[in-house]
């Protein structure tokens, strides 16, 4: 029976360091004279400790206005919460599922493309129509009535956008209780 080569701890460091630096798995196999797969269990495996073990690895960089960055620290300093970087990393924590899309919205954009359809097929229809006439020289063939349909789309027109506008502001404003919550809810934790 073979004994089974192990690699020594000083190499699992040096095997990680390069990894990070970008040499290839498979160059790392053929420089240590292991296999690929030992390589990336190597790998894995310290991984896997950096994140049990809580180590912070990875950073964010946010640009702000400073009015933004102004209300951001107010609403930390409201929550209890002592640094800008440890109010970020709750947010981030307290996300789950915040940014995820909306069934909801979906569906009403949905329905709002359905009747901007309409609206974009009768417009299209009424230039049609009035080309027509310019071409043949004719005064446009729309009675009162035809006309007060138009100025009926028109005003449909302008409640789609206020409709639009108005579902994106109740977005917003939830995102922004939401975020409020997670930010409370995890300095409550704190405490």
């Amino acid at each position: 029976m073979t004994a089974r080569r192990r690699l020594t701890p000083e190499q699992r460091r040096e095997i990680v360091a390069e990894a990070r630096r970008g040499v290839a798995v498979s160059t790392l196999a053929k420089r240590f004279g292991f296999t690929s797969r030992a390589i990336q269990y190597t790998l894995k495996k310290a991984e896997q400790g950096r994140r049990d073990s809580g180590i912070r690895t990875e950073t964010m960089s946010v640009t702000l206005t400073p009015e933004e960055m102004s209300a951001f620290d107010a609403v930390l300093a409201k929550n209890g919460i002592e640094t800008r970087s440890d109010g970020m990393r709750r947010l981030v924590q307290g996300a789950a599922g915040l940014f995820q899309p909306d069934a909801h919205l979906a569906d009403e954009l949905a329905g709002f493309r359905a009747a901007l359809n309409r609206v974009g097929n009768n417009v299209t229809q009424i230039a049609k129509r009035m080309n027509e006439a310019n071409i043949k020289g004719q005064r446009p063939p729309f009675s009162g009535n035809d006309l007060a349909q138009m100025r009926q789309l028109a005003g449909f027109v302008l409640d789609f956008a206020d409709q639009v506008d108005l579902l994106a502001r109740r977005r917003v404003e939830g995102i922004s209780m939401t975020a409020g919550d997670a930010l409370k809810e995890l300095a409550d934790a704190k405490g």
